[in-house]
């Protein structure tokens, strides 16, 4: 089984086997965009300064890093079509790039994974009427990929053996979009020394986090003017 992306599996594990999403856009969104940069920056691909900035090394093509960064097939097409944008733009700070990549990137990971045979697109209609497509397992079981995802996050919620980077970064961002029904190490190291367990992928998760909780802040505010107005208050 070829190894998927963290953003594959981030996809994976918010998509139920009936092939709708449990979590609502643009919050996942922005959950796999930093998701790519997880994947880039524990692989390598990309180094991020003290003070959240982006940059790239010299060498486009260099190797990523055997048992951490992920993604084969589409799943690496995506990371090195999001390393070149960034080395065409290098400097530009971490939260930055998590809002721009969120643009679509939902689409593509669900395209190649479509591709890759792990999910089918179905088509679907919201009250019978608005067409939508949606993303089921070809025999309507649990993909192996997601399962054995699922097996890497029980164990680190266990305490069984050390947890990498890779796990602890996808904890993070299950627990930042609370993902239902999803095993998540919450006791993780990470949440109390991110630089120390998540490593480089500790600015992605940051920046991630934060424009999930300045997106739900904006919402908030939104429901309580409204109500002010209808209640006029």
């Amino acid at each position: 089984m070829e190894s998927l992306s963290l953003a594959e599996e981030l996809v994976l594990l918010s998509y139920d086997d009936s092939g709708t999403a449990t979590v609502a856009s643009p919050e996942l969104d922005y959950a796999v965009a930093g998701a790519v940069l997880c994947d880039l920056a524990v692989g390598g691909q990309i180094a991020i300064d003290a003070d959240g900035r982006v940059l790239t090394d010299d060498d486009p093509a260099g190797g990523y890093a055997p048992g951490d960064a992920r993604g084969r097939g589409h799943g690496r097409e995506l990371l090195d079509q999001v390393r070149t944008r960034i080395q065409a733009e290098p400097g530009r700070a971490t939260r930055d790039w998590v809002v721009d990549l969120s643009h679509g990137v939902v689409d593509e990971v669900l395209n190649g994974l479509v591709v890759s045979g792990v999910l089918r697109r179905e088509r679907d209609r919201v009250l019978w009427v608005l067409p939508r497509p949606k993303f089921a397992p070809p025999d309507g079981g649990e993909p192996p990929a997601e399962t054995e995802t699922r097996r890497r996050l029980a164990a680190a919620e266990r305490g069984a053996g050390p947890v990498g980077p890779r796990t602890a970064a996808l904890a993070c961002l299950l627990n930042a979009l609370d993902v239902p029904n999803v095993a998540v190490a919450q006791p993780l190291d990470a949440r109390r020394r991110p630089p120390a367990v998540l490593g480089p992928a500790a600015w992605p998760i940051a920046a991630t986090t934060d424009v999930v909780a300045g997106y739900r802040a904006t919402v908030a505010r939104s429901v309580f003017a409204a109500t002010d107005v209808a209640t006029g208050s």
